[in-house]
């Protein structure tokens, strides 16, 4: 079973809200229900593999490009991936919007672009 984060979650690692991972990366049984009534998680049926990417519009992909240019170094994540606590810091009118699968599908078309341009 996969549970989809909806709050940033504090397990055996920290989840981002809008990640989906398996019940083993949250912890025991006890406290995926706690999780569960706390309304953190939800349960999903699909893997993190299995989502679609998120649909963007245009103002949304443009302030997160901006808001990611203009992060300090602090504002990234060990894997080097902006932390989607510092985007909807930097974004507040938008944080609502950005999840940690919102902020992968910039953050790889900004990758993109920038091994296009060199």
């Amino acid at each position: 079973m996969s549970y989809l984060i909806k709050r940033t979650v504090i397990a055996a690692s920290r989840l981002e809200a809008g990640s989906t991972h398996p019940a083993q990366e949250i912890g025991s049984a006890a406290q995926i229900a706690r999780l569960l009534a706390l309304g953190a998680i939800e349960e999903t049926d699909g893997g993190a593999d299995t989502a679609p990417p998120p649909v963007l519009d245009d103002a949304l992909r443009v302030a997160l490009t901006n808001a990611i240019n203009a992060l300090p170094g602090d504002a990234f994540d060990k894997g080097g991936k902006p932390k989607v606590k510092a985007l909807q810091d930097a974004l507040p009118g938008l944080a609502d919007q950005i999840t940690a699968a919102v902020r992968d599908t910039v953050w790889a078309e900004m990758q993109a672009a920038a091994g296009a341009a060199s």
